[in-house]
């Protein structure tokens, strides 16, 4: 009697320990693809004879891959947070408009982003998440006939998402991203993308 009682006791104590265990802790990187649509905003001030003038395009789109590695862990029994970065790479995500007679282009051309994560998780291998931070994106902007010129600027940013561990270390994702530069000239982003993070 006192082997299977030992047993039992054993196999107990090993539940609350299976229970806990999960696969978003630690760190993680990854590769995404997907879809940007950009809006961007051109402003004219006023000039002799003509009043000042505002343009909005909302047709631009592209192509988007990137990178992403960040760190993560259960706070709770379905809490979850953490921080990530993002590296992005468009493929020819370029706005188009016509205003008093000049075509302006607004191109995207790299982005780096920063965010911190908060999330529920069912069951310790899925997660639902919200992301907010900080992106840094890089655009061209140029004007026929006329001139071009680059800038960076930091752009505030929130998104949602979702993933899941198809195996011990690999998951698939899914994200959506708003990011809202202020200025007068300036370019909104919005993204669909799809990825695949390895947590070691």
């Amino acid at each position: 009697a006192r082997p299977l009682l030992a047993i039992a006791l054993a196999g107990a104590a090993a539940l609350p320990a299976a229970a806990q265990e999960t696969r978003l802790d630690g760190f993680y990187l990854g590769i995404f693809g997907g879809i940007a649509v950009l809006d961007s905003t051109v402003v004219i001030p006023a000039a002799e004879g003509r009043a000042a003038a505002k343009f909005v395009d909302q047709g631009g789109d592209g192509a988007v891959v990137g990178l992403r590695g960040g760190w993560g862990r259960m706070i709770s029994r379905h809490g979850y947070a953490g921080i990530e970065g993002e590296f992005l790479l468009p493929i020819d995500v370029t706005s188009r408009l016509n205003a008093l007679g000049v075509e302006y282009r607004d191109r995207l051309r790299n982005e780096f982003g920063v965010y911190g994560r908060i999330g529920w998780s069912p069951e310790r291998n899925s997660l639902f998440f919200l992301r907010a931070g900080m992106t840094i994106p890089r655009q061209s902007f140029d004007s026929v006939p006329g001139g071009s010129r680059e800038t960076w600027s930091v752009a505030p940013a929130i998104g949602l998402g979702a993933e899941t561990h198809v195996t011990r270390h690999v998951a698939a994702r899914i994200d959506a991203t708003y990011s809202g530069p202020t200025g007068d000239n300036r370019m909104e982003s919005y993204r669909m993308t799809a990825g695949l993070p390895w947590r070691f």
